[in-house]
């Protein structure tokens, strides 16, 4: 719900608590975790008050899971990462990386 929310906009986390009537801490806790994940961005920061988007990463995300596709997750290290010159998290659909199942 929150990548809907965030796919043609940007919000803040008080924006999205309005929404979608969940509460303050799960949607702070969950900000926390999609930044964490490059699947929102920051736009903008004053103290403790920032807007997001949602990021490139996180749209092919969205997209994926509107289609309502069984997807993979491969998490690398950076070492692995810097050797194989891939993505730190791939994503794959039905053995298809995010690329194609998006298409």
């Amino acid at each position: 719900m929150m990548l809907r929310i965030l796919k043609d906009r940007i919000a803040s986390p008080s924006d999205v608590i309005a929404l979608t009537g969940l509460p303050r801490y799960e949607i702070l806790a969950s900000f926390h975790i999609l930044e964490a994940l490059n699947i929102v961005d920051v736009v903008y920061v004053r103290g403790n008050y920032k807007l997001y988007k949602l990021s490139e990463f996180g749209k092919k995300l969205l997209e994926v899971l509107e289609k309502g596709k069984a997807f993979d997750i491969i998490v690398k290290s950076q070492e692995e990462e810097a050797k194989a010159q891939t993505p730190s998290i791939a994503m794959q659909s039905n053995s298809t990386n995010l690329a194609e199942a998006t298409a």
